[in-house]
């Protein structure tokens, strides 16, 4: 599996269990959230700009990924849907159509498929 993405991303300094494990959502801290959200450039967004990517990552990775472990209720996997989701929607961005889906609800489909595609790949001994 390829941190690739993530190494893109994420400062080297950054502490993916602590993302993982803090309990950091809107309701935590709406106006933080709020402002954050509203700093991504869709246009920026599909130019593959770094620095709005990781806004991107920073604002939505929590909320997904507990999303994806309530489906899962495995960290291990939750984690791996997690990155597969955020590798996808680099590679895919360009496809992303605001006027149709806010940007939750298209990372939330691209983690819905993935964690299908975990789901049915066929296990080897």
């Amino acid at each position: 599996m390829s941190l690739a993405l993530l190494l893109i991303c994420l400062p080297h300094n950054f502490n993916m269990q602590m993302l993982i494990t803090t309990n950091q959502t809107p309701e935590n801290n709406p106006l933080k959230v709020w402002l954050s959200a509203n700093q991504i450039s869709v246009s920026k967004l599909k130019a593959k700009d770094k620095q709005v990517f990781k806004t991107l990552y920073a604002v939505y990775a929590p909320l997904i990924y507990g999303a994806i472990n309530r489906a899962l209720n495995d960290d291990a996997k939750s984690a791996e849907v997690l990155e597969r989701t955020f590798l996808k929607a680099w590679e895919s961005v360009a496809e992303y159509d605001e006027s149709k889906l806010k940007i939750y609800t298209w990372l939330n489909r691209i983690a819905t498929q993935e964690t299908i595609e975990l789901a049915i790949e066929p296990r080897l001994i």
